[in-house]
C-alpha cells in the first residue's frame, strides 16, 4: 500500500485552481546547508542550517544525512564525510537538535563497538554522487561502495540501498546517539522487523526529553543480526537497551545488491509506529513513494504560482516556499493518538495535531503567510496550540515535541494565533485562545514555568530593566492580544492591553535616540554603542530600535519626523546582513525582518523597494550558503516569499499588508476562499501606480479583508521613484488608538542647507570634509570631523533666508558611540558672512539629534562652533548633518515701487531704474547722480519689517568696479520725514553689497545717502539696483 495519508490531508487543493505546474523542479534542498555571508552571526546562525534529506510537507519524518561538523541541522554541505542518516531534523534551528535513530549502511565486520566508536564507521562521499529533490535524497558512501537513496511519507522514511556484492552488507541502527548526546534506547530484532525506542530532547540545553518509538521493516529477511551495549558487541543477539546501545542486521547481496526498508516513527508507542508503517508504507515500492512525495510537494507549492522570473529567482522562491512548508511537524499517529503537553496520550478527532514551534521566529511573518496561503493547515496549527495551552497551561513559546523549552524572549504564542485570526483563520476555540492569552499576559505558567519570566517587573516599571528586547516583545504580544480581544468583544482587555502596548516608549532614550537599557535607578545606561549586543537578545540598539511594528508612526515622530527617519533607514541599510555587532540591518535574524517596510510608514515606499531588492539580491542566492542566517523553521524563507510577492505583514497581530511591488510579472495565489492575482507591468523596482480590484489607489498598504474573497493587484512599475504611496494618508495604520501617542514631530519644511557650499576647520581626514555635513545623508560614515580646538562648520545658504530652526545630527545617528555626541556648541548667523550674531548656545549636551528653534531671523550664513566636541573627553568634533530650516526667503519689497532722488545724470538714468529688477539693460539701466547731495529713496507702499538690503553697484551692471559705491548710509522712516540710520557702508569695493540687520526694523520709506560715490575721483553715484528685503 502506497497511501501517503498524512500528506494528502495536509495539502488538499484549493476549491478553484489553475493547472498544476511542475514546481518541484525549481527546489534546491541544498540552499541553506552551509555558512552565509554574515560577518558576525548569532551563535549557531552562521548559515541557514537547513537539511537536504527527504520529507513531505509538515512531515513527522525528516530523513537526512548527518555530517561531522554539521550545522545545527546535522548536515553541512562542505563536509566530505557522512556519519549516519537519521529520521528527525529541524529546518534551520540555531541549536543542535534531533537526529533521532541513527542508521548507517556498511560492509564488513562490526568489530569496534558502535556504542563507543560510532564515528569510526563514517564514510567519505563525493559531491558528484550526491543529489536531492523534494522528497528524495541520494548519495554514495565511498568507504562501502554503497549507494543510499531516501524518500518519505508523513510518518515514515524509506531507504533503497545498493550494496556491492558481499555477504557482509550491514545496517547499523543506533538507538542512543543523537545531536544533543547519548541517551537511553532499546532495540528488538525479529526477523525482517526491528522495533524499539530512542530518547530525544535536550534542545538548546533544555531538560525536556521524550521517547521516539520506531518500527523498521525490510524487504527481505536478514542473514544475521547482532547488538551492542557500551563497548561490547554481541553477534547473534536480538535485543538490548541502555545509554550506548543499538543493533545491526546483515544481508547477502551477492545475488541481489538492493535492500529496501521502511521505518516509521511514533511519539506514543511501538504499536502505533507499526500501524503508521503498515498504513503509509507497506509495499516496498521506493519509486512509488518517491513519486507520491513529489506529488505532495507539487500540490502545496502550487498554492503560489509565479511566472516570468529568471531561473535563479524561481529557484530561490520555490526553495523558500518549500522550507516554509516543512514545519511544524505532524505529531499524531494515523489512529489520531498523540502525546500532549500534559504528558498524557490524547486522540485527535477531525484534525491534524502539530508540534515544534519556533515561536519567537515565526510570529513575525510565517504565521500570516501560512494563514494566507494554506488556511486549512493553519487552522489545525492554531487548534493544536490551543490544545497545548489547555493541557500545559499557556500557548507554546518555543516547543519541542510535547514540551516547552522556554528559550528566546517574549510571548509569541498570542501573536501567532492573533495573526492567523487576522488573516482569516477563524475555525478554532477563540474563547479558549483568548483566556490563554490573558493568562500569559498576567504572568501565568505552562508546565510549571512562566512564558513571560519578567512580567512582574514589566508590570511594575512598565519596562523590563534587564533587557529592552523583552520589553518590546511583551508590548508586541500585548498589542496582538488587545487586537484579538477586540474581535471577541472584550473591550476591557482591549483597553488595558492597548495601553500596555504603548509601554514600548519607555525603552526609547531621547538622548541617544535609540531603544536603550536602563540602570537599576531607572536612568538609561550611557554611553550607548548602537552596535553593541550587550544586554540585548540577538541584536543591538540600532537593530531593536525599529521593532515597534504596531506604532511605527510613533517611532517616526520620536525620531524627528519623516526626513530624519528616512535618513536613519538609509544608514541602517548600509549593510543588509550586518550581524550582531554592526549598527546595520541584519536579515539573518528575525527582529529586523519587518524593517524594510518602515519606509512605507515614513511615506517613502521607494526606500522599501530599494531595501527589499538589495536584501533579496545580497542576502539570498542559490548556493549552499544561500540563506543569510538560520531559516528558523521557515521564518527567513517566509520573509523571502512575502518579499517576492510585493507584500509584507508589517504589523504582526493586525490584518495589514505593506506593499512594495512584486518581483515577478505574474503571481497567482490559490486560496480556498478566492484566488489573488498580482501582476506587474513595466520594468523597474518602483511602483508608479496600483489598481486594487480595478480601482486605482495610492495607499502603500492593503488589508486582508480586501483580499479575503479573492482579488487583483495590478501594478505599474518603473525605473525611478514616483509619488505613489508618499501622501500623509497613504501609509499603513499605526496603532496607538488614542492612548497617549508620542508627540507629533514638527514639520520643519525644506532643509535650506542641504547641498550648499561650506567652509570649516580642517577635517580629521580627507573623506570627512565639511560638505559631508550638508549632503542629506547619515550613511557611509558621511560626516564632518575636525580635531581643531573650537572647530567651526559654516554653510552659505546662497541667499538671505528667513531662518527659524536648526537640526544637528551628531555621532550617535551615524552609528557611533553616543559618547562622541557634541558636548557644547554655538550656532551663529550672518547676512554678510562677516558679522555674526549668536542664535543658539548649548552646553552639557549628549543628544544624538538636537533641534533648536529661534525667533525668525534673516540669514545667509550659518556657523556652528563646537566648544566641547564630545561628552566623553574625545577631542574630535563630529557632525553628521547641519540642517537649517525656515520659511520662504525675504522678499524684495522695493521692486517696482515709487522712487525719488536728489537728481539724475541723464534723463534715462532716473531713480526708477534702481528698482526695476534689472542690471542687464546696458549702462543706462541705473540711477546716476553727480550732485553733492546724492540720495535715492523708495516708498514701499506700506510698513514692513525690514531685515536686509542689497546694493548692486557699477560693476554689477558691467561698468568699472572702481565706480562701485564706496561709502553710504541707509536710513528708514515710517512717515517719509523722520529718518533713522540703520546701516552704514564703509570702504566697499564689491560689485554687490549685502547689508543685513541683526534686528529687523520697521519702516515704509528707505533712503540711501551716498557719501563717497566711487573709489576714484569720479563724483557720480551709480546704483543699478537697490533691494530692500522684508
Amino acid at each position: 500500500m502506497l497511501a501517503c495519508a498524512g500528506a494528502a490531508v495536509l495539502v488538499a487543493a484549493p476549491s478553484a485552481h489553475a493547472a498544476t505546474l511542475n514546481l518541484t523542479q525549481y527546489v534546491n534542498p541544498f540552499i541553506g546547508t552551509d555558512d552565509s555571508n554574515s560577518p558576525n552571526p548569532v551563535g549557531g546562525g552562521a548559515g541557514g542550517s537547513t537539511y537536504p534529506g527527504a520529507t513531505v510537507p509538515f512531515g513527522m519524518v525528516q530523513f537526512s544525512p548527518d555530517t561531522p561538523t554539521g550545522s545545527p541541522s546535522g548536515y553541512r554541505f562542505s563536509d566530505s564525510t557522512v556519519e549516519d542518516f537519521s529520521l528527525t531534523h529541524f529546518d534551520g534551528a540555531g541549536c543542535p537538535n534531533n537526529e533521532d535513530l541513527n542508521l548507517l549502511p556498511i560492509t564488513g565486520a562490526v568489530s569496534a563497538s558502535p556504542g563507543t566508536s560510532w564515528t569510526s564507521y563514517a564514510s567519505g562521499y563525493t559531491k558528484a554522487n550526491e543529489s536531492a529533490q523534494p522528497g528524495y535524497y541520494r548519495t554514495r558512501l565511498d568507504k562501502y561502495s554503497t549507494t543510499v537513496e531516501l524518500t518519505a511519507t508523513t510518518r515514515t522514511g524509506m531507504t533503497r540501498l545498493t550494496y556491492p556484492g558481499t555477504t557482509s552488507a550491514r545496517l547499523l541502527i543506533n538507538t542512543s546517539r543523537m545531536a544533543t548526546g547519548n541517551r537511553s534506547g532499546s532495540i528488538a530484532i525479529n526477523g525482517s522487523t526491528v522495533t524499539g525506542s530512542v530518547t530525544g530532547g535536550g534542545f538548546c540545553g533544555s531538560s525536556n526529553t521524550f521517547q521516539v518509538f520506531f518500527a523498521i521493516a525490510f524487504d527481505r529477511a536478514p542473514t544475521g543480526q547482532g547488538t551492542w551495549n557500551g563497548g561490547t558487541v554481541s553477534n547473534g543477539s536480538g535485543s538490548t537497551s541502555g545509554t550506548s546501545t543499538g543493533g545491526f542486521v546483515t544481508f547477502d547481496t551477492t545475488a541481489n545488491p538492493t535492500v529496501q526498508f521502511a521505518v516509521a516513527l511514533s511519539y506514543v508507542s511501538v504499536a502505533n509506529a507499526q500501524q503508521n508503517l503498515s498504513t503509509e508504507n507497506s509495499g516496498f515500492n521506493f519509486t512509488g513513494v518517491r513519486t507520491q512525495a513529489d506529488t505532495a510537494w507539487n500540490t502545496i507549492l502550487n498554492r503560489i504560482q509565479v511566472s516570468g522570473g529568471a531561473s535563479a529567482d524561481l529557484q530561490k522562491f520555490y526553495t523558500a516556499l518549500y522550507h516554509v512548508f516543512q514545519s511544524p511537524n505532524v505529531a499524531n499517529d494515523v489512529n489520531g493518538q498523540y502525546l500532549g503537553f500534559d504528558r498524557a496520550v490524547h486522540t485527535a478527532s477531525g484534525m491534524t495535531v502539530y508540534q515544534n514551534y519556533s515561536g519567537w521566529d515565526i510570529y513575525r511573518s510565517w504565521a500570516a503567510l501560512v494563514a494566507f496561503v494554506a488556511p486549512d493547515v493553519m487552522t489545525d496549527i492554531v487548534k493544536t496550540m490551543v490544545l497545548d495551552g489547555q493541557q500545559g497551561g499557556l500557548l507554546p513559546k518555543w516547543s519541542h515535541q510535547n514540551g516547552e523549552n522556554f528559550i528566546m524572549t517574549g510571548d509569541p504564542g498570542p501573536v501567532i494565533v492573533g495573526s492567523a485570526y487576522a488573516f482569516g483563520v477563524r475555525n478554532f476555540d477563540t474563547a479558549a485562545a483568548l483566556a490563554l492569552m490573558k493568562k500569559s499576559a498576567s504572568g501565568g505558567t505552562t508546565q510549571g514555568n512562566a512564558i513571560r519570566g519578567r512580567e512582574s517587573g514589566y508590570e511594575s516599571r512598565h519596562y523590563v530593566i534587564e533587557d529592552p528586547s523583552d520589553s518590546l516583545e511583551y508590548s508586541a504580544s500585548d498589542f496582538a492580544i488587545a487586537q484579538f480581544a477586540r474581535t471577541q468583544g472584550d473591550t476591557a482587555t482591549y483597553n488595558s492591553l492597548m495601553t500596555r502596548a504603548q509601554w514600548w516608549i519607555n525603552t526609547w532614550n531621547p538622548e541617544s535616540a535609540y531603544v536603550s537599557r536602563h540602570n537599576g535607578d531607572g536612568t538609561f545606561t550611557w554611553p550607548v554603542d548602537p552596535a553593541s549586543d550587550a544586554g540585548y537578545t540577538e541584536g543591538n540598539p540600532a537593530q531593536y530600535t525599529w521593532m515597534v511594528t504596531y506604532n511605527f508612526q510613533g517611532l517616526v515622530n520620536l525620531m524627528g519626523g519623516r526626513p530624519t527617519t528616512v535618513q536613519r533607514l538609509n544608514h541602517h541599510f548600509t549593510q543588509v546582513n550586518g550581524g550582531l555587532t554592526t549598527p546595520f540591518f541584519y536579515i539573518g535574524n528575525e527582529p529586523e525582518h519587518g524593517v524594510p517596510w518602515a519606509y512605507n510608514f515614513a511615506g517613502a515606499p521607494a526606500g522599501t523597494a530599494d531595501a527589499v531588492h538589495k536584501v533579496m539580491s545580497d542576502g539570498f542566492n542559490t548556493a549552499a550558503g544561500g540563506l543569510p542566517g538560520n531559516d528558523d523553521l521557515g521564518a527567513t524563507s517566509a520573509w523571502y516569499v512575502w518579499a517576492s510577492m510585493g507584500l509584507y505583514p508589517a504589523t504582526p497581530g493586525a490584518d495589514t499588508l505593506a506593499l512594495h511591488g512584486p518581483s515577478f510579472p505574474s503571481i497567482l495565489v490559490q486560496r480556498p476562499t478566492g484566488n489573488v492575482t498580482i501582476t506587474a507591468s513595466g520594468s523597474g523596482p518602483y511602483v508608479q501606480g496600483l489598481s486594487v480590484n480595478g480601482s486605482s489607489t495610492t495607499h502603500n498598504f492593503i488589508r486582508y479583508p480586501d483580499l479575503a474573497s479573492g482579488g487583483t493587484l495590478a501594478y505599474t512599475m518603473g525605473g525611478s521613484p514616483s509619488g505613489w504611496g508618499t501622501g500623509t494618508g497613504d501609509v499603513p495604520p499605526s496603532f496607538n488608538d488614542g492612548f497617549t501617542p508620542p508627540p507629533t514631530a514638527p514639520n520643519l519644511g525644506t532643509n535650506l542647507a542641504q547641498g550648499k557650499p561650506t567652509t570649516a576647520s580642517p577635517p580629521c581626514a580627507a573623506s570627512e570634509s565639511s560638505d559631508k555635513a550638508v549632503d542629506g545623508s547619515l550613511a557611509g560614515n558621511s560626516k564632518w570631523c575636525s580635531l581643531t580646538a573650537s572647530a567651526f562648520l559654516q554653510v552659505d545658504l546662497g541667499s538671505t533666508q528667513n531662518v527659524s530652526s536648526f537640526v544637528v545630527k551628531h555621532a550617535g545617528l551615524g552609528g557611533e558611540t553616543t559618547g562622541w555626541n557634541t558636548g557644547a556648541y554655538t550656532i551663529a548667523t550672518s547676512t554678510d558672512g562677516t558679522n555674526f550674531t549668536t542664535a543658539v548656545t548649548k552646553s552639557g549636551m549628549r543628544s544624538s539629534r538636537t533641534l533648536d528653534t529661534i525667533p525668525t531671523r534673516s540669514a545667509r550664513y550659518v556657523r556652528l562652533t563646537t566648544t566641547t566636541p564630545t561628552n566623553n573627553g574625545n577631542n574630535a568634533a563630529r557632525i553628521y548633518e547641519l540642517e537649517v530650516y525656515g520659511g520662504s526667503g525675504p522678499t524684495n519689497v522695493a521692486l517696482n515701487k515709487a522712487a525719488t532722488a536728489d537728481s539724475q545724470c541723464n534723463t534715462n538714468e532716473g531713480p526708477a531704474k534702481a528698482f526695476n529688477g534689472s542690471v542687464s539693460g546696458g549702462n543706462s539701466d541705473k540711477w546716476c547722480s553727480g550732485s553733492a547731495n546724492r540720495f535715492l529713496q523708495v516708498d514701499l507702499g506700506q510698513t514692513f519689517s525690514i531685515t536686509s538690503f542689497t546694493l548692486r553697484n557699477a560693476g554689477a551692471g558691467g561698468e568699472s568696479s572702481t565706480w562701485n559705491t564706496k561709502d553710504a548710509d541707509i536710513q528708514v522712516s515710517t512717515d517719509g520725514t523722520n529718518f533713522t540710520t540703520v546701516a552704514q557702508i564703509r570702504g566697499n569695493t564689491a560689485n554687490v553689497t549685502d547689508v543685513g540687520l541683526a534686528t529687523p526694523v520697521t519702516g515704509r520709506y528707505v533712503r540711501l545717502n551716498v557719501i563717497t560715490p566711487t573709489g576714484t575721483t569720479d563724483a557720480a553715484a551709480r546704483i543699478y539696483e537697490f533691494e530692500v528685503y522684508a
